[in-house]
């Protein structure tokens, strides 16, 4: 098991995020020429710190988890991050103990005409 397997099955769980993303989920990058007129979900992680212990070294690790979510109605971005927020906020699997919620970010491209929501996550995992 690792990190990276946990927070793919915490990612494709859901079934209300399943549907709404009806583009898909994605690890790291959205494909290439995506479908505008689609709903995506991409995600992505990082390592942020290791905490050990007396006797015992890497006790923990904290991990950053970002998920950008893309969609041409603001709308339905608005109500995607909400979900997700909600959805991920608390949550645990396998050996994450625990994700919380940080902050997100909006933005848009009018040229294609999508919004982009960019939330951030922490997660503490136990090796």
């Amino acid at each position: 098991m690792s990190f990276g397997t946990d927070l793919n099955t915490v990612m494709n769980a859901d079934t209300s995020i399943n549907t709404w993303c009806d583009g898909g989920i994605y690890f790291e990058n959205l494909p290439d020429n995506f479908d505008l007129l689609k709903n995506w979900l991409g995600y992505s992680f990082r390592k942020n710190s290791q905490v050990d212990c007396i006797n015992s070294r890497n006790l923990y690790r904290t991990y950053g988890i970002t998920v950008k979510l893309v969609a041409n109605d603001t709308h339905d971005l608005e109500t995607m991050s909400d979900y997700v927020a909600s959805y991920l906020n608390g949550k645990s699997y396998g050996n994450i103990i625990e994700i919380w919620f940080v902050n997100d970010t909006h933005s848009m491209d009018l040229e294609k005409g999508i919004y982009m929501n960019t939330l951030e996550f922490q997660g503490n995992y136990i090796d």
